[in-house]
């Protein structure tokens, strides 16, 4: 049977031979860590697009044929959930995701299908899309944890500054900015989800919710700026 897409938090990714940064974000949304919905659009579903003819691939460069037709294999012949909202694209690659592409709705056959074939047209090899919902406008930077260690590093714009880590039943400071109160507890559930083996991350808070964007293995444990 072929599979279309890995939805997150069906611990289906690493089945499906997603690379590790989608298998991670999988694990993080299973683990109710708070991942905003969406899925992996898969490489078999790229195959099945251009076997049907609504796309095609010349030299690297993938188009759509007939939007309509591409959308309606993704929602009707795949069933991809359609998600209300904005939505973004982000190409998966070996050990990261690519740039998030323009915002979208999923009504919208033409920006589905020009994301999509932007987003395929930037890969080499295997062909596996993140479509995820995209958080409300708000604050956003990258955390490092180090393994063993009593702060977490922030990082906004060019600034770095040092997190407390929260341990298991601690409260988050209350005079440190709601964002960071709500970093704090994110990192802890990340330690508590995936080991104190050192981790960065991209976030997103909207105000309400500190999103984990994106995870990974954090290899270098460097205080300089990523």
């Amino acid at each position: 049977m072929r599979y279309f897409f890995a939805w997150l938090g069906s611990k289906r990714a690493a089945k499906r031979d997603v690379a590790e940064p989608g298998i991670l974000l999988d694990r993080a949304a299973n683990a109710n860590l708070p991942v905003p919905a969406g899925g992996i659009v898969l490489h078999n579903f790229y195959e099945l697009a251009l076997e049907e003819g609504v796309i095609a691939e010349e030299d690297g460069v993938v188009t759509a044929v007939s939007p309509p037709a591409l959308h309606d294999l993704l929602f009707n012949l795949a069933r991809f959930p359609q998600l209300d909202g904005p939505m973004v694209i982000r190409p998966l690659h070996p050990s990261n995701f690519g740039p998030t592409l323009a915002a979208m709705q999923l009504d919208n056959p033409v920006q589905l299908s020009s994301s999509l074939c932007e987003g395929w047209s930037s890969q080499n090899g295997r062909h596996d899309l993140l479509l995820i919902s995209l958080p409300e406008n708000g604050v956003w930077g990258t955390a490092v944890s180090p393994p063993d260690a009593t702060t977490d590093q922030l990082i906004q714009a060019e600034t770095s500054t040092t997190l407390p880590r929260l341990s298991r039943w601690q409260r988050p400071d209350a005079s440190l900015p709601p964002h960071a109160q709500r970093l704090q507890m994110l990192l802890r559930g990340l330690r508590r989800t995936f080991g104190d083996t050192g981790w960065e991350i991209e976030w997103v808070d909207n105000g309400r919710i500190c999103w984990l964007w994106e995870l990974k293995p954090h290899r270098t444990f460097s205080a300089d700026p990523l």
